[in-house]
């Protein structure tokens, strides 16, 4: 009977890797031929093999059954691996040096960005009849862009070098970093702790907890990791040096999980340590086709999140509102920019490369209807409004002027 229920249980994970395989072995590179963006071909593709699509009829097709993912919370795990794979690449391309050299644009524009935007949503949401607490959640939430979308999308156009490929993510990497306040507000609107003087105290916890993990996190990889990577790497075993850089990447990721931060984050400063020495260009060749399947498989996930049923309900408000998020957001961010000495045309391909919710903005959503700041009404059409968002940014993304004149 045992032997049974395994044999049963291979065939369904065989099943699902045929479907997530084939998407991103057959059919994206189909959208490619056809200069589709790969992002817009995963999204597409995960819409259609979803819960709220083909999802609906696998009850009654048996083949279906075995193949759809009706239940998409495994395609979701893998796709936040795929966030921390495309964090890690980020950082092998940077340094602590270049960090310093960019923090104007991160702790300045980005901060600025930040509050900014949040203030202006909150205004919106409260106007339109949402608790105070409730439009600081959705205001703090539609402040920040994906930052899974816009580094692939700068990447397949290679743009990552330009001015708006490194300005764009010194704001996207402070808006990483928010996270933690955005969450910790969250659970003082909760209830979690009362009062002003504990609401400061647990946020003066929170960002000191962040800066030492990090202080732990650069001292042991400059006395510890790179050292050993050194040692490795004079085996001449490529699979060794893969297989430490994944164990430096999950175990930093790990250490920034439990205190608190995001994984992504610990991928990123993973990066960031392996980028001080002479493997990073070795280690990001070796990374790089795992790091493109795990990010196809978390834009199917965002993809799976859409439901037609819901868009074909509610079709004029939730156009509204991804276009005004998308208004809201570019209004800021261009002045912003040229406050910062930014020129006309970077600061216009900035603001329209950030304008759109991103996959924090999904994770804050869920996070605030689990604790009961949302009602499920609500954080279901702010779902569907941050998701149709992150999928019409591939389209957006081909007016920006730096792709029409390169």
């Amino acid at each position: 009977m045992e032997d049974t229920v395994q044999h049963i249980e291979i065939i369904t994970i065989l099943s699902r890797c045929i479907l997530l395989f084939g998407i991103a072995g057959l059919i994206v590179p189909i959208f490619n031929r056809m200069h589709i963006s790969p992002v817009l071909g995963f999204l597409v593709c995960g819409t259609i093999i979803g819960p709220h699509a083909l999802g609906l009829l696998a009850s009654d097709l048996g083949v279906l059954e075995k193949i759809l993912i009706v239940d998409e919370k495994t395609v979701t795990l893998l796709g936040e691996l795929g966030i921390m794979a495309l964090l890690f690449m980020i950082g092998l391309e940077l340094s602590f040096e270049k960090l310093r050299e960019m923090k104007r644009y991160i702790f300045g524009l980005g901060s600025a960005q930040i509050i900014l935007t949040s203030a202006l949503i909150t205004m919106i949401a409260f106007i339109f009849g949402n608790e105070f607490e409730t439009s600081i959640v959705i205001g703090t939430g539609f402040a920040l862009s994906s930052t899974a979308i816009i580094m692939q999308l700068l990447q397949d156009h290679n743009l990552t070098r330009k001015p708006v490929g490194r300005i764009g993510f010194s704001i996207l990497l402070m808006q990483d970093m928010a996270v933690v306040p955005i969450l910790v507000m969250i659970g003082i609107f909760a209830g979690a702790t009362e009062g002003s003087a504990g609401t400061v105290l647990l946020l003066l916890k929170a960002l000191s907890l962040a800066v030492l993990c990090i202080g732990f996190i650069y001292i042991i990889g400059k006395k510890i990791v790179q050292p050993t990577l050194h040692k490795i790497a004079g085996t001449n075993k490529d699979e060794w040096l893969v297989a430490f850089t994944l164990f430096v990447l999950c175990s930093i990721a790990l250490i920034t999980q439990k205190a608190g931060l995001s994984a992504a984050l610990g991928a990123f400063l993973a990066g960031l340590l392996i980028a001080e020495t002479e493997f990073r260009d070795k280690i990001e060749t070796m990374i790089y086709p795992l790091k493109s399947i795990l990010l196809g498989i978390f834009f199917i996930s965002i993809g799976m999140m859409v439901n037609v049923a819901e868009i074909i309900s509610n079709p004029l408000w939730l156009a509204i509102s991804v276009i005004g998020i998308f208004i809201v957001k570019a209004a800021v961010l261009y002045p912003l920019c040229r406050g910062f000495g930014i020129k006309h045309g970077k600061s216009t391909e900035i603001s329209m490369v950030l304008c759109q919710p991103g996959e924090f903005t999904l994770m804050i959503i869920s996070v605030s209807l689990g604790v009961g700041l949302l009602p499920a009404s609500d954080a279901q059409f702010f779902l569907l409004v941050a998701v149709l968002g992150m999928l019409i940014t591939p389209f957006l993304f081909r007016f920006i002027p730096s792709l029409r004149n390169p």
